[in-house]
């Protein structure tokens, strides 16, 4: 293979794509039914809308390639386009490396932009104010609560998949691309001005731009770790438990590892994902509690806000606009998890329905797995149902190939503008040449969450590995999502080879209060197993202090 059957063309007008907030949603070769269904008939429909909406570009401007370019597709893996985040913060004013460090930390190997004419819109550049005036001043977004009552709903009012045809099961699945497209539309919308408040913050207060925004509360990814703290409480074997855990079930089984492609299991359709993380909080003591957490980074964020206020007494101007621009840090990126769980939870009824599918042809012998359905495109499904057999043995050969693609590690970068690398060309996974750490080395990232923590580094690099963790320990991972939030409890702090100011690792960790280092480049390569290490949250530091 040179190039995967459902990989774009890139565009060359917004050229550079990036794997960063990327590897946050997928974080592993798309499936082939995700990349022709879910994400092009749905997600980047609503993401392209979302940025005309946002007065990031017109929509002439992301059509006129005949392609869409809010995202690509490269050897199978999913990327960001970084061009299109950095023309807008050139038109909104905050430039190029304002963009970079709020979406996409620092990186040594980050592409220079490369200037146009028409970076420039002066019709759009006009109207970001108002925007930015609207980011500042909202307390509620009705739009964006309506569509999350909506996409519930979409579950409470599921019907009996077993009692439905193949065809309906294909049409039902297909029938959620308008619920992503709208979740995402309202996602760009919430991610794009989520950096909005922490920059004019780290211009006003910038030793207390991180306390100032810690347990904002009403997180949407970070209540699953409440309820399952909860459930960590009770005795496994009870009736409560059990109840519990169901309830549990309904209300967040669409989350899990990699939730944004229906091929992917989650916590309704295997639920012993989360009783592994369940169970990774019992050891943890009372004190390790999400919600005794979240109250002291509540009380911290106080006393930073006192603080703040202290320093800017006398300029009625700063202090309005300290307020204004806390109050936007808040609540867009507790919105930014909202529009994303809504959307998660429209693929999730992607998944069941594509599921049931599936499990019915591998009764039929037309399968070996019920997920293999996804690895067939959204082209090919009404073919399947037609002609089960002859589709079938195309999915299962098919799978094999797309199996190979996890074994190789994606360029973090791409430019639509040079080569790009061939699959034969990829490097194996995890081959990276970095030279381990010895003691006191310093490992230098963003900062994500204040505070310093000491203790032994757990390397994981799937939340599957939860048993690994101990109450104490410092997590280590590539990146994360909200699956990996039950493991942040019982975590002393958290280390990140990719994130930035908006990421899910940075948003939950200031939830919980526990000290956090973000875009830690190749830290997971470059930490082993098992060292002791410091995490100061607040400079942006890892140190080594001993390694095994």
């Amino acid at each position: 293979m040179t190039r995967w059957l459902t990989d774009t063309p890139a565009s060359k007008r917004f050229n550079v794509y990036t794997r960063a907030n990327a590897a946050d949603v997928l974080a592993e070769p798309m499936s082939p039914l995700c990349s022709t269904l879910s994400w092009p008939k749905g997600v980047m429909v609503g993401w392209r809308e979302g940025y005309v909406a946002n007065f990031s570009e017109t929509m002439e401007e992301l059509t006129f390639e005949g392609l869409n370019p809010t995202a690509g597709l490269f050897n199978g893996y999913f990327y960001n386009n970084a061009t299109i985040v950095r023309v807008f913060g050139i038109r909104a004013g905050l430039g190029v490396e304002g963009v970079d460090s709020a979406f996409f930390g620092s990186r040594p190997d980050t592409p220079a932009h490369a200037s146009r004419p028409d970076d420039i819109n002066e019709e759009l550049s006009a109207k970001i104010p108002g925007q930015i005036g609207w980011v500042l001043s909202a307390t509620e977004y009705p739009e964006l609560d309506a569509h999350k009552a909506a996409t519930i709903a979409l579950r409470e009012t599921r019907p009996d998949l077993t009692t439905l045809s193949d065809a309906d099961l294909v049409a039902r699945a297909r029938a959620m691309s308008p619920a992503l497209a709208t979740g995402f539309h309202q996602h760009v919308i919430t991610s794009s001005n989520s950096a909005v408040g922490p920059g004019i913050l780290a211009t006003l207060v910038p030793d207390l731009a991180v306390r100032v925004v810690a347990g904002a509360g009403d997180v949407d990814s970070a209540a699953p770790s409440d309820a399952m703290w909860e459930l960590s409480r009770l005795p496994a074997d009870s009736e409560e438990f059990r109840a519990g855990f169901e309830a549990f079930l309904r209300t967040f089984g669409s989350r899990g590892p990699n939730e944004w492609d229906p091929w992917s299991e989650v916590w309704e359709t295997k639920p012993s994902l989360a009783l592994t993380l369940i169970d990774a909080m019992r050891p943890a003591p009372d004190s390790a509690s999400p919600i005794a957490r979240h109250a002291a980074a509540v009380a911290d964020r106080e006393a930073a806000t006192a603080e703040a206020l202290a320093r800017l007494a006398g300029n009625d101007e700063a202090i309005g606009t300290f307020r204004a621009a806390q109050s936007a840090a808040m609540h867009f990126n507790a919105w930014r998890e909202r529009s994303k769980a809504n959307c998660v939870r429209a693929i999730n009824e992607q998944r069941v329905a594509l599921f049931e599918l599936g499990r019915r042809h591998v009764a039929a012998g037309h399968l070996t797995e019920r997920r293999q359905v996804c690895m067939l495109t959204d082209d090919e499904l009404d073919a399947f149902v037609a002609d089960p057999a002859r589709l079938g043995a195309v999915a299962q050969a098919r799978e094999v190939e797309w199996k190979h693609l996890w074994t190789l590690e994606p360029p973090f970068f791409i430019e639509g503008d040079k080569p790009i690398p061939e699959i034969e060309d990829l490097p194996p996974r995890r081959s990276s040449a970095s030279a381990r750490v010895v003691a006191g080395d310093v490992l230098t990232g963003d900062p994500g969450c204040t505070g310093i923590a000491r203790g032994r580094a757990r390397v994981l690099l799937h939340p599957d590995d939860a048993a690994d963790l101990e109450p104490g320990d410092i997590l280590v991972a590539p990146n994360t999502d909200p699956s990996w939030t039950p493991l942040f409890v019982p975590a002393a702090g958290v280390v990140v080879d990719v994130g930035a100011l908006n990421s899910h690792a940075v948003i939950v960790s200031r939830e919980l209060g526990i000290p956090c280092v973000v875009s830690v480049f190749e830290a997971t390569h470059r930490i082993p197993d098992g060292a002791e290490i410091e995490v100061d949250g607040s400079a942006g530091r890892v140190t080594i202090i001993s390694v095994p």
